[in-house]
């Protein structure tokens, strides 16, 4: 039998809540969505931070935190200026503005082990899960940035990159839904962690 359950994504709920009109337009006619360069760097910077979270990249992410510079590693530099060139943030602001943020998560704890080393780790960790249970049906996707799980504290770790050009504020600050959804999915995933912390990194601000 077809699942017809919709799939939801803390985007998804935002945009409901936020415009019911643009949601329809979004997810049910599929409109083409207008880019701007905030959405377009975000893009090349999480694209880049999941590139050199891959085995056998250390040395990479060593020397790219030591010069703070992208560009330092050539393969690195060319898919960023590919993808700058293509999404249409390839001028010289937008190429410094994509260096400084990729660098700055990069500094900040990047493999999970300044305190203790996890026992598990992952980047672009994908979660698609169907509950239907206690008269509760519903059906979350997404995916995590990074997470890292600690077997010592039964604990995880729930990071989640951001690029735009302010901080969390009122309600999303103090009740933030992304936060909620992704802790429910670390939660179904992985239950023997019950501890569990969400960190959202403003990558244009001081970590």
């Amino acid at each position: 039998m077809e699942n017809n359950t919709t799939k939801l994504s803390a985007s998804r709920i935002k945009t409901a809540q936020s415009c019911s009109w643009l949601y329809y337009c979004k997810y049910k006619l599929k409109l083409p969505e207008k880019g701007n360069d905030g959405a377009s760097r975000g893009t090349v910077c999480h694209l880049i931070l999941e590139l050199l979270s891959k085995k056998g990249r250390k040395s990479y992410y060593n020397k790219i935190v030591r010069e703070k510079n992208i560009f330092c590693i050539p393969s690195v530099g060319r898919m960023a200026l590919i993808w700058a060139k293509k999404l249409k943030v390839d001028d010289p602001e937008n190429i410094d503005l994509i260096n400084a943020m990729t660098v700055n998560g990069l500094e900040y704890d990047y493999f999970g082990s300044d305190k203790e080393k996890p026992f598990e780790s992952f980047s672009e960790k994908r979660f698609d899960i169907e509950v239907n249970e206690n008269g509760k049906r519903y059906r979350i996707n997404g995916f995590i940035d990074k997470l890292f799980l600690y077997k010592g504290q039964k604990s995880a770790v729930i990071r989640d990159f951001k690029t735009s050009k302010k901080v969390f504020e009122g309600k999303e600050a103090e009740d933030n839904l992304q936060d909620l959804m992704y802790s429910l999915a670390v939660k179904h995933l992985y239950p023997e962690y019950p501890l569990r912390q969400s960190e959202f990194l403003f990558l244009k601000f001081e970590l």
